[in-house]
């Protein structure tokens, strides 16, 4: 998988865009700036977004390509944001540290899901918030982008056995008009978390 995210941002164009993802954005906007984890961040569109806007960012990506992408395009905005290239499976989370955690179309199968989703949800302050955008299962088969395995994509019942110690916010299905680079163009169906830990 290492290789093929290498390859894939191994070019010159954003494959995903520079512009923030949107749903994530518009959460940000709501609160307070704080300590963020973006696990696997990718080119940085994201977390360059956030260290503008004030915030603490902790990222990190499998990609050695992606994290130099992220690195230079934070040096061109003049932020500094902590990007660690590594495997979600290895990073340091730090226990009950961050306001926010981003996972933006982060998919890997059952035992890494899970695993991922409680480590995000561990390293959360009590009262910190989980902001998800995925493709939903029923993006299956729709060449606009996300993974070609009903294992690897989310639904509301997932996302609810996944996130019990999560205070729902919001949780719905969405059709949306991607606009992200090349990789994410055009109608699909996706699935959106907001989740506050509880005290």
């Amino acid at each position: 998988m290492k290789e093929l995210w290498d390859n894939r941002y191994d070019t010159d164009q954003f494959v995903y865009g520079t512009t923030p993802n949107g749903f994530l954005k518009s959460e940000l906007d709501k609160l307070e700036c704080g300590k963020i984890l973006l696990p696997g961040e990718g080119e940085g569109r994201n977390a360059i977004y956030a260290a503008l806007k004030g915030w603490s960012v902790e990222a990190f990506d499998q990609s050695r390509v992606a994290s130099e992408k992220a690195m230079s395009y934070a040096t061109e905005k003049n932020v500094l944001i902590d990007y660690q290239v590594c495997g979600f499976e290895v990073y340091p989370y730090k226990q009950n540290h961050y306001d926010a955690v981003g996972l933006i179309y982060f998919h890997v199968g059952t035992p890494g899901r899970i695993l991922l989703h409680s480590q995000v949800c561990n390293a959360l302050k009590p009262g910190g918030v989980l902001i998800l955008e995925a493709f939903h299962s029923s993006q299956l088969g729709n060449p606009t982008g996300g993974p070609p395995s009903l294992e690897m994509l989310f639904s509301e019942e997932t996302l609810a056995s996944d996130f019990t110690s999560l205070e729902m916010m919001r949780m719905y299905q969405t059709n949306v008009i991607l606009a992200e680079g090349p990789f994410h163009q055009g109608e699909a169906e996706v699935i959106r978390f907001v989740g506050r830990k509880k005290q």
